[in-house]
Parts: structure tokens; C-alpha cells; sequence
């Protein structure tokens, strides 16, 4: 069973995150932008949560509050499904003893004014037509909220059988926890670190899924145990009983001894047999499609000099074999020094969902004890984004993106999008027609107190007929301004509003209308 967000059209998740703060009493919280970005990753993580990109949006660093209640009440508006509401950040009490979510102008001095009330932001959840609204605060005197979300008429629904209402799992309901300042650079806040742990981790002896209140518990559990503040929550109708996640823990049960598995012991040589007589097929649109929906195992070579392929990934589709090798088709497509005409693929259907289990690791097992090395399978190949944390890493000369870094003449379709488009359109479209990841930063900051420019308020003008991934980020870094820089790196391309910010792994940099092409910087391996 997936995460039932998984693929809902209808669905959509907010997350808000505050670090960086003006009012003298407000200290900055890096770990609250790590915070933000590792609640992005473990949303869009396939094998967790499964949440489209698409239906994930960031929010990061607003410094006026009406402009965030908007962009908050816009996209709850557009929710028909699931709605997950999530902040990061200070959380601040006004005169009347509400909670108040702090952005960058808070003036503790008049918080109901400055601050996002949370009062505004339950009429925003209360008034979307979302069937289930899921709210996660990662901030002070969030326990205060935990009775004001649900009406007596939401209660009365408490014996539908359908998944409906409002959830909210708060961090404190008084102060929580963050290390000290100079310990923030990689670390999360304390909630959400625990919370990306338990996902990541999984809960032992515990179902296939984790609904909400499976995580709350062993959330609870874990702080608890480490002396933190103890969440709470708080749930209407049986939206405690929604799924959130699958657990990374799982394991099918005990069969009397034995123990179950897809595969026998004794029938492991004929699995292999059996995989290693597959026909090879050119890695083609036509022939993944012809596979249909189906799990399994591939195989994934390339074609070397001589004629000769050697085998390079081996992966499994849990549920789909199609699926993920339309994935691997469209990435390495996007990829200079290798082309596809030159990969080829081998599969094996399975009658099983392959979640919880792993027989692609029976071949690699076996190729390594006869000294074979499947290179992809060691070097970052299947990887998804892995997030602004890393964004500065060195990268290894082995690694995939080292390898095969992303090519910026990708062409970029243009027919329908001609003519002046917002930067958050622009910016948008690129990122679903480029093979590589594309992810960029909601709003800028300026030096007045109260401007905050969304990139719906930044214009681009798009040409008429081919842009190649170059030509268009030279557009839009053009639109953006100095403040502004697009940095194409050897795996994805990222949009910040920072300033002579270096990246190891960086090929070009794009600001307003200068480029600069950089040398990336890779460990030299050993071997």
C-alpha cells in the first residue's frame, strides 16, 4: 500500500520555514532552513513518502506576513485532497496568549500585527476544501493549538469510516529545542530531526504503513527517551488512521520458523539462472513502454569499445519496472559524455510488490563474489536530490555526476509559453522539461522593511521557438537581477538569492546578464 498522497492530483504540501529574522530578540535558526529542506526531501523521497515534486511547495524565509497568509491561503484554495500544512521557525505569544508564527519583519512588541497569527491560519485550513488537512508546527508554544483547530461540527464526524479532518502534531507547548547556535551549520531542529529519523527508520514490529499516529507515537517514544520536549496531537474524524509514510522498518511476518521469503534459499541459483538468461533490449521509449506495469528486476549495460557491453546498475521497480526505467531513459538523456543509444537493458517480472524486499541484491551479491563491480549501483546513479545541505559537497571523480554531468544544450520545447510569463511560470515550466533537477528559492528579500518580491511579480519574456537549458537560464537570470544567481551544477541546477556563492561541483554561474563558467572541483579517488 502507498502513502495515499502519493499520487493525488488534488493534493498539495506547504512547508514554511523561518531562519533569519531582523527584530533584535529573534535570533537566526539555521537548523530551521535544514529543517525545512530535510522535511522536502522526506516528502518526495518515492520510497517514504511519496509525494510528487509538483505538490510540494517551499516557503522559505517570507518577511511579511500578509504576503505568506496569501501564498498559504492561494494554495489551500486549490487543495481538494490532502492538504499538509508544515513551519519551522520562531513561534511567539501575543497579548491575548495566541500562538503566533514568526517571519523575518516579527516585531515582538506587536506580534498579532507582525507575526502570522495562527488564528488566521486555522480560518486558511477551515475554509479549504481539502478532504484532509495535516498540520505539523515546529516551533515555541505550539501545544497551544492543539484544541483550536476542529469545530463541534467536525467532532460530530468523529464515527465516519472515510479519512477525513484535521490532524495537528505540535513540537512543545512551551519552549522547543534547538542545539546551540554554533552547532546549527548541518543540524536540524531537535522535533524535526527526530520526526525525519523515525520516517527514515522506520518503527520495528510495526505495519507495512505508518499512519499519522503510528509516527506520533514513536515520535513521543524517541523524545522522550533523549530528555526533549514531548510532542502532542490532535486528530478529528479517522485522520489519525491516514497514511503518512511507509516503514523503513518493516519486515513480513514470521511463518513458523522458516521465516517468509520471496525468494526460497534453495531456489536462489535458479533466480539467478533464470535472470542472467533475459534477452537484452535497447533502452528505448517504445520498448519501456511496451512492458506495461509490472514489478520486478533490470539490469541496466553500456555499450564499451569492441562491441562488448558491460553491465552497469542493477535496481528493482516495486511496483512498476516501466516506471523507473522511463526515469533512468530521461536522466541519462540529459547527460553529457554518454548516450542512451549506447544503454541496454535486461528484466525480469515478478508476480510480487517488491517494497519490503531487495532480490536485486541476490545478483549483485553474486556478481560480487566473482569479482564484478556494478559501478552505478556504488557511484550516486539512483539518487533523487539530495537536498540544499548538500548542495556544497565535493563530489568524488567516481561519482555519476562527475561522470556524466548535465548538459545545458538540452532543448527546451517553447510552443504555448511565448510571450511574457511570471519567473515562478518560467521557472516552473523549465523544471518540467528539463531531465535534471531544477530547484530554486519562492521568494527575495530587499532591504525595505516590508518588500518582499515574490517571483510572481518578476516578468520574463520567452522568445518564439527552440531555447536550449543554457539560453533559458540566461533569460531568467537576466529578469532576476543582480541579487539573484542560477548555479548549474554537475548533477542539477539551483536559483538562490545569494551572491558569489561557491560550488565545488559548479560548471557555470548565471547572474542578471553575465555568465561565468567554473572547473568543478572532485576528490580524486584512490583507486
Amino acid at each position: 500500500m502507498e502513502p495515499e498522497s502519493a499520487h493525488h492530483a488534488g493534493s498539495h504540501a506547504v512547508l514554511i520555514g523561518t531562519s533569519k529574522y531582523r527584530a533584535s530578540g529573534l535570533p537566526n535558526v539555521p537548523a530551521a532552513s535544514n529543517s525545512l529542506h530535510s522535511m522536502d526531501q522526506l516528502l518526495t523521497d518515492p520510497e517514504l513518502c511519496g509525494w510528487p515534486e509538483d505538490r510540494v511547495t517551499v516557503l522559505e524565509d517570507f518577511q511579511d506576513a500578509a504576503r505568506l497568509a496569501l501564498e498559504l491561503r492561494k494554495l489551500a484554495e486549490e487543495t481538494t485532497e490532502t492538504l499538509l500544512v508544515y513551519f519551522v521557525g520562531h513561534g511567539v505569544i501575543s497579548e491575548t496568549g495566541d500562538l503566533c508564527l514568526a517571519t523575518g519583519d516579527t516585531d515582538l512588541r506587536y506580534p498579532d500585527l507582525t507575526a502570522l497569527e495562527y488564528e488566521r491560519v486555522r480560518r486558511i485550513l477551515l475554509n479549504s476544501p481539502a478532504q484532509v488537512k495535516l498540520v505539523i508546527l515546529d516551533c515555541c508554544y505550539s501545544g497551544r493549538v492543539i484544541h483550536g483547530l476542529s469545530s463541534p461540527a467536525e467532532n460530530q464526524l468523529a464515527a465516519a469510516t472515510e479519512v477525513r479532518g484535521v490532524y495537528t502534531l505540535t513540537a512543545a507547548d512551551r519552549t522547543a529545542h534547538v542545539v546551540p547556535l554554533a552547532e546549527q551549520k548541518a543540524a536540524c531542529t531537535s522535533f524535526t530531526g527526530v520526526l525525519r529519523d523515525v520516517i527514515r527508520q522506520g518503527v520495528p514490529g510495526g505495519p507495512p504503513t505508518l499512519a499519522l499516529d503510528d509516527v506520533y507515537l514513536e515520535l513521543r517514544r524517541v523524545l522522550k527517551a533523549r530528555g526533549l520536549p514531548e510532542p502532542n496531537r490532535r486528530g478529528t474524524d479517522t485522520v489519525d488512521l491516514h497514511v503518512f509514510s511507509r516503514n523503513a522498518a518493516y519486515r513480513p511476518p514470521d511463518t513458523g520458523g522458516a521465516g517468509f521469503r520471496l525468494i526460497p534459499r534453495d531456489r536462489e541459483d535458479l533466480f539467478l539462472k533464470v535472470m542472467a538468461e533475459q534477452p537484452v533490449r535497447a533502452l528505448t521509449a517504445n520498448a519501456i513502454d511496451a512492458l506495461g506495469d509490472h514489478p520486478g528486476i533490470y539490469q541496466l549495460y553500456v555499450a564499451s569499445e569492441g562491441g562488448t557491453r558491460e553491465l552497469v546498475y542493477v535496481g528493482k521497480g516495486d511496483r512498476s519496472i516501466s516506471a523507473r526505467l522511463t526515469r533512468h531513459l530521461r536522466k541519462i538523456d540529459g547527460r553529457c559524455n554518454i548516450d542512451s543509444h549506447d544503454v541496454s537493458f535486461s528484466y525480469l517480472r515478478m508476480d510480487d510488490d517488491l517494497s519490503y524486499v531487495a532480490p536485486e541484491h541476490l545478483v549483485v551479491r553474486q556478481l560480487h563474489d566473482q569479482g564484478v563491480v556494478v559501478p552505478w549501483n556504488l557511484n550516486g546513479f539512483g539518487n533523487n536530490d539530495p537536498g540544499r545541505m548538500r548542495d556544497t559537497t565535493r563530489l568524488r571523480s567516481h561519482h555519476f555526476d562527475a561522470l556524466y554531468p548535465i548538459d545545458l544544450s538540452w532543448p527546451i520545447r517553447t510552443e504555448g509559453t511565448e510571450g511574457d510569463l511570471t519567473a515562478y511560470e518560467f521557472a516552473n515550466y523549465l523544471k518540467s522539461e528539463l531531465p535534471y533537477s531544477f530547484r530554486f528559492q519562492l521568494a527575495k528579500r530587499r532591504n525595505s522593511i516590508d518588500d518582499v518580491t515574490s517571483l510572481d511579480d518578476i516578468s520574463v519574456t520567452v522568445p518564439e521557438g527552440l531555447l536550449t537549458a543554457d539560453r533559458a537560464f540566461r533569460l531568467l537570470a537576466a529578469a532576476m537581477g543582480k541579487q539573484w544567481q542560477i548555479s548549474a551544477l554537475a548533477g542539477q541546477v539551483l536559483m538562490y538569492r545569494e551572491e558569489n556563492l561557491r560550488y565545488p561541483s559548479a560548471l557555470r554561474y548565471y547572474v542578471d546578464t553575465n555568465t561565468l563558467d567554473a572547473v568543478p572541483d572532485f576528490q580524486q579517488d584512490d583507486f
